[in-house]
């Protein structure tokens, strides 16, 4: 099922901030959203839900049921946070699954991004040697 739709990759520097729009279907604006951390989705980690406080200054979630959109903004990523996400919504009932849709971020270390373009890089030859 489609019914969530997000980014498929997102790539950040260290120590930066990003905010990940989770897109969803009308049936779903009064349910719960959140935000789970794990390469598999049948043990990810819920690190926040839009009925709770936030658990974690650096994640937070807000649901705009009039956009049907949720946004998740995580600040002050580090290397050790490249992970799968998941954007979801809790559908409840016995025996449903929670909507969801996967999201892979890498976030890179802050020289890895400094390069120089490789050509500027190449030794520059002295044309007056002999």
């Amino acid at each position: 099922n489609n019914s969530v739709t997000t980014f498929g990759h997102l790539s950040v520097r260290s120590g930066g901030s990003l905010t990940i729009p989770c897109f969803y279907d009308q049936e779903y604006k009064q349910h719960v959203k959140y935000w789970c951390k794990g390469r598999l989705w049948t043990s990810c980690s819920t690190l926040v839900r839009s009925d709770s406080p936030q658990s974690k200054s650096d994640v937070s979630i807000a649901d705009d049921p009039d956009q049907l959109v949720f946004t998740v903004t995580m600040t002050n990523l580090q290397e050790k946070d490249s992970d799968t996400y998941w954007c979801a919504v809790e559908i409840g009932g016995f025996g449903t699954m929670d909507d969801c849709k996967s999201i892979s971020l890498t976030v890179t270390a802050e020289q890895a991004l400094d390069h120089h373009d490789p050509e500027l890089a190449k030794p520059v030859t002295d044309s007056f040697s002999d």
